[in-house]
């Protein structure tokens, strides 16, 4: 009974109701950490000569095809959802992203197709747009893992040693009746330490390509790690394919990431700027809008 009072498993996901429609906070985090990345992105995109309104396009692009691409990864490998005979009810269910459940690694590729559409209409170069915003996704990722704790989803095995049932080391599971290892938790470090890390590398690495290999390279790692600590049910505690889908993708990152540099660097390029990091007039500058005129030439 004393457990059962512990804060962490009291949580209603329910933040409100409007017009007897529930409202659930994991609704309410994802979208707050979407416009958390997208403030950061546009402070970033300064550097690129990019500008609020780039991003507000690409934003309306990629987040509406992220959300389908998320939400159509988890209920695809989930045969409840497609029920015989198929009701408008049914249909709604798999709709319904308010009520949680997505698959990030499903929703980041539909998101970088948004991504690519907008550069094919503004004639920017995917890489050079995906190294400014991709690393700040991992940023909105771990912010949104709070959403997850909301749902009481993502936690990993029993503790049922008393010293170690406090939060963050674990969260209680009201359904279970028990602590649980808080793999939500976990995760958003994981997520926001590797941004960090990529923030610092990205300020003196100028290397196209080198924000979505970076991003492959952590959030693989990441998924790859907590893939062995996950027991709520929805991931089998053995390894399985989604490790080894991770596996690949932060090990071909990586070898493509060192491969690049090499080959930069044996091309006597400069790619890594040190103490002030990478001057502005280095910057590569994205802004279709804004680009110089061109120098008008004596007739012919």
């Amino acid at each position: 009974m004393l457990l059962a009072a512990h804060w962490t498993g009291d949580v209603d996901p329910v933040a409100f109701t409007i017009g007897g429609k529930d409202i659930a906070w994991y609704g309410i985090i994802i979208t707050l950490a979407m416009l958390t990345g997208l403030i950061v992105a546009v402070l970033r995109g300064k550097k690129h000569n990019l500008v609020i309104d780039d991003f507000v396009e690409i934003f309306l692009l990629a987040i509406p095809l992220a959300i389908i691409g998320a939400r159509l990864g988890y209920v695809m490998v989930r045969p409840e959802y497609f029920p015989s005979p198929f009701t408008w009810d049914d249909f709604v269910e798999v709709i319904a992203v308010w009520d949680g459940g997505l698959t990030i690694m499903t929703g980041v590729p539909f998101g970088i197709l948004g991504g690519a559409i907008w550069c094919k209409i503004r004639k920017v170069n995917l890489l050079d747009l995906a190294d400014i915003i991709i690393p700040v996704v991992l940023l909105s990722q771990g912010l949104g893992r709070w959403g997850n704790f909301m749902n009481q989803e993502i936690f990993g095995a029993a503790i049922t040693n008393p010293a170690w049932q406090w939060f963050p080391a674990a969260v209680y599971i009201t359904r279970l009746g028990g602590f649980y290892q808080a793999l939500f938790f976990y995760e958003m470090v994981m997520d926001i330490a590797f941004f960090a890390a990529m923030m610092i590398i990205q300020r003196h690495l100028k290397l196209r390509g080198s924000g979505l290999l970076m991003y492959a390279f952590s959030y693989g790692l990441i998924r790859f790690i907590m893939e062995f600590f996950r027991d709520d049910g929805e991931i089998y505690a053995v390894f399985n394919y989604t490790q080894l889908i991770c596996a690949l993708v932060f090990v071909a990152s990586a070898a493509v990431l060192i491969t690049l540099i090499v080959l930069k660097v044996k091309k006597g390029e400069k790619i890594w700027y040190g103490k002030g990091g990478i001057p502005d007039d280095a910057q590569v500058k994205l802004n279709p809008y804004h680009r110089p005129a061109k120098k008008e030439g004596n007739a012919e």
